[in-house]
């Protein structure tokens, strides 16, 4: 496996990791039955995307990314002081979009600074990011 792909998979691996980390911290501010369905497709997919990247890292014996603590804490802070005094359906949604909008920049990123990375790597790359549009659709009907 090359380092492109190492880089790649692991970036797919965090992505999803904060994506899962953010909708675990909003299923208790959601108060809409549909939005909160779709949170909860959001999830199971994010959780098939990060064991899948996962899997191939450790099936080339490579380390996946250890779990940025900091930045856990800094999402669970932003979230929570964002709804602190607003948890409309509306509100949550907005956040939820951005949340996934900074995932596509960053996996825009990883995806053109490892430009050598495999076919695999890279279609898992394009599957997260055509989910995380979808997800941005889908979000936009709550606004």
């Amino acid at each position: 496996m090359k380092k492109d792909d190492v880089e790649l998979l692991r970036e797919i691996q965090k992505n999803t990791e904060m994506g899962l980390h953010a909708l675990e911290i909003m299923e208790n501010k959601v108060y809409d039955d549909k939005l909160s369905l779709q949170l909860i497709r959001e999830s199971f997919k994010y959780g098939e995307l990060h064991d899948r990247a996962k899997a191939q890292l450790l099936a080339a014996k490579q380390m996946p990314e250890p779990e940025n603590k900091i930045a856990r804490m800094m999402l669970s802070a932003s979230i929570n002081g964002s709804t602190l005094l607003n948890t409309t359906t509306s509100h949550v949604a907005e956040l939820m979009i951005r949340g996934s909008n900074m995932g596509l920049s960053s996996l825009w990123k990883a995806m053109n600074h490892n430009d050598q990375a495999g076919e695999q790597s890279m279609e898992l790359a394009r599957e997260l990011m055509d989910f995380e549009e979808n997800n941005i659709k889908e979000l936009r009907k709550y606004l």
